[in-house]
């Protein structure tokens, strides 16, 4: 530090109030009329008491999911959202739920109904949305793809530790010229012995920065066609890094992933990926399990919003009472109805075979 920049400091310090760098005040004594979101509220959003649709399974699911997220992810989240870094020390707490897998069957994954899993991801949006996008990733995403398309070697080797949450998995397709059209992917893959060169880009890959296996979609440039293969975290060539100054959520990883010749062994090139169409039929589930995210988050708005209302006073009476807000309440409640249902049907759809991707994409939207 120059001479004249520690004078301009001394100057700066002087004109600044002592209380300048004073911590801010707890929340409970600048605003006590409010509760803070570390303390949830509880759900008061099942006016039409759609509980009653779902299986005893299913309702259990329900409880003990609310109560993790409650008790464990709501005292924390606001920290987090505010560093924008991501709580690993929650892990152990969301694996000992054993919704990481969802619908999958077998290899150490929970089986849930689709359903049962879908009530999972809105029972975590409700508290944290980016928790919930933490587990869509890693789950609908990544663990779906080597269950439907990877070969039984990989699924034995990847999926009972991605189940436990012993290693976090994502899912890499988006690239910086194409999200919507992602079927135009530039990153390539080229064959040579034993295995793959994989050459490119990605971005907005959520838990890129740490995950333990990226799966990764590559145009064979021998066939043209969408390939995916399964990448170990430091392999040589292989970096991601956290995309800042996000606006939202702001816990969840985001990483832009730059693959610079790396080599991938014929072993973990995933057999049932060919073309682009074979992403189909992991999308198709993801879609359901993203349309229930937004119903998790309305739910938790609703609560929150409700508990503020009847907690805040102006005028010498409960922000509840005036009607101008109690029209805004009856809006919100009759959305989550609606689109809790159109999520509860929308798994039914799946469960009976009848859902086609219109329904699905509707969904989501």
């Amino acid at each position: 530090m120059t001479l004249h920049s520690k004078i301009q400091d001394a100057a700066d310090k002087s004109l600044k109030p002592s209380y300048f760098n004073l911590p801010p005040l707890d929340v409970s004594v600048a605003f006590p009329q409010a509760t803070p979101a570390s303390t949830f509220p509880p759900s008061a959003s099942d006016y039409y008491q759609s509980d009653d649709l779902l299986s005893p399974e299913e309702q259990a699911i329900r409880k003990k999911v609310r109560e993790c997220m409650e008790k464990e992810v709501a005292p924390v989240m606001a920290e987090y959202w505010e560093k924008a870094e991501f709580p690993f020390q929650l892990i152990p707490k969301i694996a000992a739920l054993r919704i990481a897998g969802g619908t999958i069957k077998g290899y150490g994954c929970p089986g849930l109904t689709l359903t049962g899993s879908a009530i999972a991801i809105a029972e975590v949006a409700r508290v944290d949305a980016s928790f919930s996008t933490f587990i869509l990733v890693h789950s609908s995403l990544a663990m779906l793809t080597i269950a439907l398309c990877g070969s039984e070697k990989q699924k034995q080797k990847y999926l009972p530790s991605l189940a436990q949450l012993k290693t976090i998995a994502c899912w890499a397709l988006t690239e910086p010229d194409y999200g919507s059209d992602a079927s135009s992917l530039k990153t390539i893959a080229t064959k040579v012995e034993g295995g793959w060169i994989l050459e490119g880009q990605k971005r907005w890959i959520g838990n890129s920065t740490f995950a333990d296996v990226l799966v990764i979609f590559a145009r064979n440039t021998t066939t043209n066609q969408i390939n995916g293969f399964l990448v170990k975290k430091d392999s040589p060539g292989l970096t991601a890094t956290k995309i800042p100054n996000k606006i939202g959520l702001r816990i969840v990883q985001n990483g832009d992933i730059i693959l610079k010749k790396v080599f991938v062994p014929d072993e973990d090139r995933i057999p049932g990926v060919n073309s682009f169409q074979d992403t189909s039929k992991v999308l198709a589930i993801s879609r359901v399990m993203v349309a229930w995210q937004p119903i998790g988050v309305s739910m938790g708005v609703y609560d929150m919003c409700l508990r503020y209302l009847k907690e805040r006073k102006q005028f010498g009476a409960p922000l509840a009472a005036f009607q101008i807000n109690q029209q805004k309440l009856a809006l919100m409640l009759g959305n989550v109805q609606a689109m809790t249902l159109v999520g509860w049907r929308l798994c039914k759809l799946y469960e009976t075979g009848k859902m086609t991707p219109g329904h699905a994409s509707l969904g989501k939207v």
